[in-house]
């Protein structure tokens, strides 16, 4: 569902709903809201990652892959970049 190529997207977390299968963010960005799948709880922990870092509020930079279907404001996030710290979900991945 996704294309090829990695994607960046910096905004701000304007929602967040955390939990199994993954969690999921609405950043705002460059006046559009886009979803941002982030990894599953154990997946977020094992970054580094914590709830309340995904805050709303808080400003993200997310690195992964968007959407095929340019229609959709979608991204499949593999890093996140939070307070200048870059926290790597799929490490297995390059």
């Amino acid at each position: 569902w996704s294309v090829d190529g990695e994607f960046e997207l910096s905004g701000r977390i304007s929602a967040a709903e955390l939990g199994n299968p993954h969690g999921l963010l609405t950043v705002e960005a460059n006046g559009e809201v886009w979803t941002v799948e982030v990894g599953q709880p154990w997946r977020n922990e094992r970054a580094g990652v914590t709830d309340a870092m995904l805050a709303p509020g808080g400003d993200i930079t997310v690195r992964g892959h968007r959407a095929a279907d340019p229609a959709m404001l979608v991204v499949k996030a593999e890093r996140l970049v939070i307070a200048g710290q870059t926290y790597d979900l799929y490490p297995d991945r390059s």
